[in-house]
């Protein structure tokens, strides 16, 4: 399925190859990849950045919605800005992890809560979805900020997802408010 969601200033869209660059400045960046869960490295080049795009496009079809993969574009000049993604949480695949990246240029616009709360409506809005996670390392104080401020609630601690220890924040559909 082909998602194309706009707010005042953002669109999401689903990842294109020519994003690669730009998908660079977010899972290259040493100021992002080490918070990133599953724990990665740093994407080390465009040509590497592409043939993850090239698995995510190809993967994006075969998601149950409201699972997928997205990135975040300013409106006014079409400059990707970020990523969202939906998927399940492993291990045991039943629950449901929303996740923000952006590239620290972009950091303190306020694009992760514009987006995510984009996202959320769009995920809640079929009434299939009951809840939605994010996990976020505990030092990872801007992801923290950024689940509260989307109307999260800290659910607890845990190390049961990627083998990391990691905060918990929760939103259900009855509690959240587009």
């Amino acid at each position: 399925m082909t998602l194309k969601l706009e707010t005042d200033r953002l669109l999401i869209r689903d990842w294109e190859e020519d994003d690669a660059d730009a998908a660079l400045e977010i899972f290259g960046s040493a100021d992002v990849a080490p918070w990133l869960s599953p724990a990665i490295d740093k994407v080390p080049d465009a040509a590497t950045m592409r043939l993850i795009l090239q698995s995510w496009i190809e993967a994006q079809p075969n998601f149950v919605v409201p699972a997928g993969r997205w990135a975040i574009t300013r409106r006014d000049d079409g400059e990707v800005v970020g990523a969202l993604l939906i998927r399940l949480l492993p291990p045991y695949e039943e629950d449901l992890e929303i996740g923000w990246q952006l590239r620290p240029s972009a950091w303190g616009f306020g694009y992760a809560t514009e987006a995510s709360r984009a996202l959320m409506a769009w995920a809640f809005s079929d009434g299939e979805v009951d809840e939605l996670f994010a996990v976020a390392r505990p030092a990872n104080k801007r992801a923290i900020a950024t689940a509260r401020r989307i109307g999260m609630e800290w659910v607890g601690e845990t190390d049961k997802y990627y083998d990391l220890n990691l905060q918990v924040y929760r939103i259900r559909a009855s509690e959240f408010t587009a």
